[in-house]
């Protein structure tokens, strides 16, 4: 996912927060997420809360994480996106 990344980043920068760790260099940036594999992103929207997406191609991909109360505390994906998917997610999230 390194290139889209890099891509998305040069084009996005202004738009939007995007952080990328590597967790073989920096395991302890993982800590309290829930990580099932490698690679896992999370998104959050601009208040820092978790985003909640509305695009229905992507929407599925997604999963909304809850606390034992039932509200919704993260969103994450497992698994690469490409370039067009992260353009998807940021005008699903600029559009709310």
């Amino acid at each position: 996912m390194r290139p889209e990344l890099v891509q998305f980043f040069d084009e996005y920068q202004d738009m939007m927060v995007i952080r990328a760790f590597d967790l073989d260099r920096s395991p302890q940036t993982a800590e309290g997420f829930p990580i099932r594999a490698i690679p896992t992103q999370f998104f959050f929207d601009a208040n820092g809360d978790p985003f909640r997406p509305t695009d229905l191609a992507l929407g599925s991909t997604f999963e909304l994480l809850t606390d034992d109360a039932g509200n919704h505390i993260l969103t994450r994906h497992v698994g690469a996106l490409d370039f067009d998917d992260l353009v998807a997610i940021y005008q699903d999230m600029a559009a709310q």
